[in-house]
């Protein structure tokens, strides 16, 4: 199971109670910096709330002496234990979006796979997901979209390089099947509409892969 759902699965116990849960238990295994991704990309689409780690600036006194003029800045001494204290964890509650989300996103795991059927002619992309793969009948234009996806992730700040990699080699992967066999095996074509639901950057790119 993907972080993402991982997340809505624990919170949606919670719904409805109206008050925000610690998460970050939840990964122990991803750096704080990863994690925050994790987490303010679910904010993105808006389907969790969040509060927590929110960021801290060191402040200063100025002091002006009113007759010579001259003029003192020192910093608070608040600053050295504004550092110390442990910032509050992120906690976050899940959206009516996130609920409806999961729900969808659970329905069509289990039925083993997306119900995708795209018809069209012309410069449209023609494909039929069957069992076991996908047939792409207008190569040069699906391929030329996950181009645009690439180079969207490449330029995607948001993203760490770990998984940006991860992402973009599977594109590329999936652009290599299409190019010698001309179709998606059914695994690749989840793993694409799973990363288009999860990053923001991409999810209407990915949408348009099907129109």
């Amino acid at each position: 199971m993907n972080n993402y759902l991982k997340l809505l699965l624990h919170l949606k116990q919670f719904e409805g109670d109206g008050k925000m849960h610690p998460i970050e238990h939840l990964f122990p295994e991803l750096t704080s910096s990863e994690q925050e991704n994790v987490f303010k990309e679910l904010v993105n689409e808006n389907f969790i709330i969040l509060t927590g780690r929110e960021p801290r600036y060191d402040s200063f006194i100025l002091e002006q002496n009113i007759i010579t003029g001259e003029t003192k800045v020192t910093q608070n001494p608040l600053n050295k234990l504004n550092r110390e204290i442990e910032p509050d964890e992120f906690k976050a509650k899940i959206t009516f979006k996130g609920s409806k989300y999961l729900k969808e996103e659970i329905e069509m795991q289990e039925s083993g796979k997306y119900n995708i059927n795209v018809s069209g002619s012309g410069t449209n992309n023609t494909f039929v997901i069957e069992s076991t793969n996908i047939k792409v009948e207008n190569k040069p234009n699906f391929v030329n979209k996950l181009d645009t996806i690439i180079e969207t992730l490449e330029s995607d700040q948001t993203l760490s390089d770990s998984i940006k990699n991860e992402v973009i080699i599977n594109f590329e992967k999936a652009k290599q099947e299409i190019d010698q066999t001309g179709k998606l095996p059914e695994r690749m074509i989840k793993g694409i509409l799973q990363y288009g639901s999860q990053i923001s950057s991409i999810g209407n790119l990915v949408l348009r892969l099907f129109l």
